[in-house]
């Protein structure tokens, strides 16, 4: 998902992909700036998706 924010949607999607991947890989919190709620969270892969790790 883009915002009107990204100049290059395509782009900001694979940073965001790649991001997630390395967070997921190395167990690393991602705080997502832009999001309300949880703070900090961890992130799973989910097939070819990512998702926030439940404890």
């Amino acid at each position: 998902m883009s915002s009107c924010l990204c100049h290059d949607p395509a782009e900001a999607a694979r940073a965001r992909a790649s991001i997630l991947a390395w967070a997921a890989d190395h167990r690393a919190l991602v705080i997502p700036a832009h999001f309300g709620g949880a703070g900090a969270v961890e992130i799973e892969r989910n097939g070819s998706r990512f998702a926030v790790r439940r404890a």
